[in-house]
């Protein structure tokens, strides 16, 4: 009993402790200072606004869209042709002197070499850390792409990419979505807060200049970019359950019954069912009799058998798989036979003309990275002319030209005749005719000269 009354004043002691405690951590909340909003400034609402993705939203598409390049097929292949039109094979940079009219200044052939050979230090340095392909196929599939630069005393910068789940909002600035601007201009970056892996309350600040975003699919006043494949994600799920459908349509149409009709009184067919069926030892009805393939069957006039099979109608299935195909080429900016690698519906010389939609997507999508990509050019030269490896009027001499992939069907002998005759009424220059070719005029000059007797 009188244990019985302890254990009674223990729990009546808890439960006024816990009480106790629980009163203590309101109060505490209710009087500590929280960290609010800013408010928006004196700006002016004007009309009713666009409503912005919820940062719940985009991650949910930039999950399912990496998801999708990994699994779907369709997917993988838009991201594979990007790769290759915009950023694949030929995609090189060269550094070119700033010549006002027809006047070179003194010098800038050695501040070109200069910069090649500290753009190749860059490339050395970085080169299983940052390359051009995965910069825009992280900006395709996520819909942005940050990458951090951290500067070194002895050389050229290393780069980093951070993945965008790690730019996130901290307690002092619920409403930055990550990214701290001026107080009156949006689009004026100051500072990026990166939350660190396995400590995502550590979040640090970074400098807008260490940070570099490369955003699609919003405006410029939207912090954050939303993936190119997020109009397409449903109507490859859609694509994907149609084919699901079909395939167990496919086994359906095989599985075959066997329907034998027999004529005569109901007690005749109930007979000849009792003789085909048979009972195990449970006193259960087993299975009925089956028929080996090759089976010949021999009946009299009064049985009929039909073999019976659903029908699946995929002659009608057929137009709704390619609708829903050509709503994805259509989402994605490609030409039917691109995302399907199918040829028979189209025709890839008439598509890959100067005037051809996919070609025009393809060289915005080349102009948009080269705009990119020189912000990581001028990182590499700033931090050089930090160094004194550059003089400060650097900018101002020298020049970046971007060679991508060339997507356009070319007829090299008739461009070469009219190369001749613009070179011979001197609006081209050698030089220029050289890099049409796809080759270096010093390093072709130098191997004519080589090859000269005496």
């Amino acid at each position: 009993m009188l244990s019985i009354l302890r254990d009674h004043f223990a729990t009546f002691g808890l439960r006024a402790r816990y009480q106790r405690l629980l009163q203590e951590r309101l109060l505490e909340l209710a009087e500590s200072p929280r960290a609010v909003a800013e408010e928006g400034g004196d700006w002016q609402l004007l009309g009713g606004g666009k409503s912005p993705v919820s940062e719940v939203r985009r991650a949910s598409i930039r999950d399912r869209a990496r998801r999708a390049v990994r699994e779907n097929p369709h997917a993988c292949n838009i991201l594979r042709l990007l790769q290759a039109y915009v950023t694949g094979p030929g995609l090189q940079l060269s550094h070119q002197p700033r010549a006002s009219a027809n006047d070179i200044p003194d010098g800038s052939e050695m501040l070109v070499a200069a910069a090649d050979q500290i753009w190749r230090a860059f490339q050395r340095r970085n080169c299983r850390h940052y390359s051009f392909q995965e910069h825009a196929r992280r900006t395709w599939r996520d819909g942005e792409c940050f990458i951090r630069r951290f500067s070194s005393t002895d050389g050229a910068p290393s780069v980093r990419f951070v993945d965008p789940e790690w730019i996130v909002a901290s307690p002092d600035a619920p409403g930055s979505q990550g990214i701290v601007t001026a107080r009156h201009d949006v689009e004026e970056p100051i500072a990026y807060l990166q939350s660190r892996p396995g400590a995502p309350q550590e979040i640090e600040r970074v400098a807008a200049e260490e940070m570099l975003q490369t955003r699609i699919g919003v405006d410029s006043n939207e912090k954050r970019g939303i993936s190119l494949f997020a109009p397409l994600l449903d109507p490859l799920d859609g694509y994907e359950k149609w084919m699901e459908t079909e395939m167990l349509a496919r086994k359906l149409q095989s599985s075959i019954v066997l329907w034998r009709k027999v004529q005569g009184s109901p007690q005749m067919a109930d007979g000849l069912a009792d003789q085909a069926g048979h009972y195990g030892s449970s006193g259960r009805e087993g299975r009925r009799e089956r028929f080996a393939p090759g089976t010949i069957l021999t009946t009299n006039h009064g049985t009929d058998i039909q073999f019976l099979q659903p029908n699946t109608n995929f002659g009608d299935a057929v137009p709704l798989g390619r609708m829903v195909l050509l709503s994805i080429a259509a989402g994605a900016g490609l030409p039917e036979f691109m995302l399907t690698a199918d040829a028979s519906n189209g025709n890839f010389a008439s598509t890959m003309v100067a005037e051809g939609p996919a070609v025009k997507f393809f060289q915005s999508e080349q102009q948009f990275f080269a705009g990119e990509f020189t912000r990581i050019w001028r990182w590499v030269m700033q931090d050089a002319i930090e160094q004194r490896q550059l003089p400060e009027e650097f900018f101002g001499q020298v020049d970046v030209r971007w060679s991508f992939p060339q997507l356009v069907n070319r007829d090299r002998s008739k461009e070469r005749m009219a190369d001749v005759r613009l070179v011979e009424a001197g609006v081209l220059s050698r030089a220029e005719v050289a890099r049409r070719d796809g080759v270096e005029p010093e390093i072709m000059q130098a191997e004519l000269q080589s090859e000269q007797p005496g």
